[in-house]
Order: structure tokens, then sequence, then C-alpha cells
């Protein structure tokens, strides 16, 4: 099972318009946004907040606010930098939350969603883009090689949950890695240039999700989101 995530950081309307444009989704995917986007309403997808939670004395407060801006509706969350307690989890069950997907399980197979003692469910990430580009200058020792095929092989092969997360702004600047993103990020923050312009060429984050749908679509398998993982869990087995 595989569950298309984006995390929308640093996207304005229509970048984020864009992408949804010149990428087709295979199947139903889950953004976590840090604003509204008029783009994806109507869309099909699961939309749910992304909040940076800054004061930890005050998160509920922030986060409250960005669900009723982005999806009163959301049933999960993914914060930014994914930040996350026992505390918050107590919050989230107590706010009707049903899931975060926040914990890196990068790369490992056989992996399950499982609940947390307070009450949520969690589905770990298994591939997040910046962690693959980053993990090669951060530990050299492993020889690491980002964007690996085996990553998306083993998930189209596999029967596990398969949470890949995405951001569609290293998607549309194909980061390759963290010099490219370093040399580019105050361009797309302030403004003054889309991500799509200033795409760098070789194999990088776009390529690797092109080739993830393309591998997605020759076996026949269809994004599900999110919420459609946890209604699962939720059903007895007949």
């Amino acid at each position: 099972m595989i569950c298309l995530t984006f995390d929308t950081d640093w996207m304005s309307e229509r970048a984020l318009a864009r992408f949804l444009d010149e990428f087709s989704l295979p199947g139903r995917a889950t953004f976590f946004c840090h604003q509204p986007y008029r783009c994806l309403q109507g869309a099909g997808h699961e939309i749910c907040p992304h909040p940076t939670l800054s004061d930890l004395g005050r998160w509920r407060d922030e986060f409250a606010a960005l669900v009723r801006r982005v999806n009163p509706g959301a049933r999960g969350t993914r914060t930014h930098s994914c930040v996350f307690s026992h505390a918050i989890a107590v919050g989230l069950h107590e706010m009707q939350l049903e899931y975060v997907s926040q914990a890196s399980a990068l790369y490992e197979d056989g992996v399950r969603p499982f609940r947390h003692p307070w009450g949520i469910w969690e589905l770990p990430i298994y591939y997040m883009d910046n962690m693959d580009f980053w993990t090669a200058p951060n530990w050299p020792e492993l020889c690491h090689e980002p964007f690996s095929p085996q990553w998306i092989e083993r998930a189209v092969q596999g029967s596990a949950l398969y949470v890949f997360d995405f951001h569609p702004v290293h998607v549309a600047l194909n980061t390759r890695t963290p010099d490219d993103y370093r040399r580019m990020k105050d361009h797309v923050v302030s403004g003054d240039a889309s991500p799509f312009d200033l795409a760098v060429a070789g194999r990088g984050a776009r390529s690797y999700f092109t080739e993830l749908c393309v591998a997605m679509a020759a076996a026949g398998i269809g994004s599900v989101s999110c919420s459609d993982v946890v209604d699962a869990l939720m059903t007895p087995a007949a």
C-alpha cells in the first residue's frame, strides 16, 4: 500500500496549481498544507494541516487556527519538521484528530501503522525527499545513494505501508543536493521567482518522483490517502 503525501512549504497558490497541472498523481494523495489552497478544493485529495509549532505553550491555539483555515474536517496532521511529543499526541486526540504521519522509518520494509498509547494512529514515513538528499553529507560513512531505485522497487513490490513524503517545492526545483536548495531558497521564499523556473538539470527530486509515478502506473498501483489507511485499520475484519 502506497501513500503519496506532500508538504506544501514555500509553495504559492500559483506554484501549487502548476504542480497539480504538470504532474498526474496516481490515485488519491494527502496534502499537508501550511496555508489554504484554492487549487486543492475539489481535486479529490485529502487536505490536512502542516503547522509550524513555534510556541509549544500555545500550540493548540496555533494548530486550531490553521485547521480552521485549511480544512475544518481534517482528520490528521504532519507538523513542520515533524515536531511531536506525547503531550501533543494527547492534545491531538482530544481535538479529535485521528492520525499523525511524522515518525521516520526511512527505507524500512515491513513497516505497519501503529497506535500511540494516547489514542492516535501513527503512519510512519518510509521516504522523504529532503532527508534523502541530506543523508549523504550528514552521514558520509553510510555511502548513501540519494534517489536510489531500490526504494521504489521495494514499495511497488511490497505489501506493507509505504508513505512517501515529497515537497512540491523540491519536485519543482528538481533538488539534487542541499547546496541546490541553499542557492535557490531565498528566491523562492521572497516570491521573486517560481521554483519551476529555477529547476536544475540532472537526477533529483523531480525525476525521482516521476520514476515513482511511472513505476506505480506500470504495476497498476494507485496511491491511497492517509485517512483511507485509517479507515481500513478501523474496519473490523470479516
